[in-house]
């Protein structure tokens, strides 16, 4: 027997007291009444609420178990029959943790993987999380292959993938057929927009910037994609989605001498909130310094090599995979950056 043959199910509470129990279900908690029975001398009602379909039967065996459900009340309840109904703040939208600030140095070679969603493999870049406010992934999936997703969205700030290696196919909500994302490509997923990974070449890499750290991943098992409607200028929470892709990327002077970079374009598809790009060296190989200023700024080193120093005194050595964090106001140096190194930059220009 397979779950489509199944045409219900409820959860089987114990009744005590019948009356009182559906009496309390109704009046303090806005359940309905679907049936009881015997009639003459009730011992069993079934009732719905809440998406939920509960069957009260006359066992005490039966473990009366909580109930968790979205609402104000200060306190937890106790039906009559001892299930506990306890009350939680609606997970609608995302909370944005006050954060602090620091340097986070991540070295590939120390790193460790975990498995995370769908099988991925997950190495955090950013241990501290920013307090909350910032996480930052190197995700893997070694084995080319379909991919045990589903369609999901996230409840975020921000939200961006980088393709550090090989390739996946993925499909977006309103973004037309799903398209091939390869090393060099990056997308801005912006809040809630439904997206699903199909499938993956050997040895698929990708960096993952998330703001929150913590939020909300959703399914949405209604919906198809792709979606029959096209609409790649959609406003999705205040944000555009954007699929940069590398092979038609221009090159553009850095705001340093001596660098180029590609913008992704994320500062006008998040009005000002974030700007993303990569910066290769062209080969002159002078120091650079600076004073960070905003909220974030991250660097994953793709390839060659790449010195820091911060505020004089504190030197860190990048090869492929290893990324920094540099926090508002610390003073920094770059050097040591020979012909094509590439780094991926993120940065928050504000502070809110």
């Amino acid at each position: 027997m397979t779950g489509t043959d199944h045409q219900t199910a409820e959860i089987v509470l114990p009744s005590g007291n019948i009356n009182e129990t559906v009496s309390f279900f109704s009046d303090e908690l806005g359940f309905q009444l679907e049936s009881i029975f015997p009639a003459d001398d009730p011992d069993e009602a079934i009732m719905v609420g809440f998406g939920l379909r509960i069957r009260f039967i006359n066992n005490d065996t039966i473990h009366p178990g909580t109930i968790s459900i979205t609402g104000e009340n200060s306190k937890n309840l106790r039906a009559p029959n001892g299930t506990v109904i306890q009350f939680h703040e609606s997970n609608d939208s995302y909370s944005l943790p006050e954060g602090n600030q620091s340097i986070q140095y991540s070295k590939l070679k120390d790193g460790q993987w975990k498995i995370g969603r769908a099988g991925m493999e997950y190495r955090d870049l950013i241990p501290d999380r920013y307090g909350g406010r910032f996480i930052a992934s190197h995700l893997r999936i070694p084995k080319a292959g379909p991919v045990p997703d589903y369609v999901h969205f996230h409840k975020i700030r921000f939200q961006m993938i980088y393709c550090f290696k090989g390739w996946a196919k993925l499909v977006y909500e309103d973004q037309g057929d799903p398209f091939i994302f390869q090393a060099g490509d990056c997308v801005l997923q912006p809040p809630e927009i439904r997206h699903r990974v199909l499938e993956n070449s050997d040895g698929f890499e990708v960096v993952e910037i998330s703001s929150p750290a913590s939020h909300m991943t959703c399914t949405d098992p209604e919906l198809d994609l792709p979606t029959r409607e096209i609409n790649p200028d959609r406003d999705y929470n205040g944000q555009n989605f954007v699929h940069h892709i590398a092979k038609k990327a221009e090159w553009r002077p850095w705001r340093y001498l001596g660098f180029e970079e590609r913008d992704f374009g994320f500062s006008s598809a998040t009005n000002g909130l974030a700007q993303a790009l990569v910066v290769r060296s062209l080969g002159n190989n002078q120091s650079i310094s600076g004073t960070q200023s905003g909220e974030f700024h991250f660097i994953f080193l793709l390839n060659g090599e790449l010195t820091i120093s911060v505020n004089q005194n504190k030197i860190f050595s990048l090869i492929p995979g290893d990324s920094i964090t540099i926090p508002t106001k610390t003073h920094f140096t770059m050097k040591e950056f020979p012909w094509e190194s590439e780094f991926l930059e993120i940065f928050f220009p504000n502070y809110i």
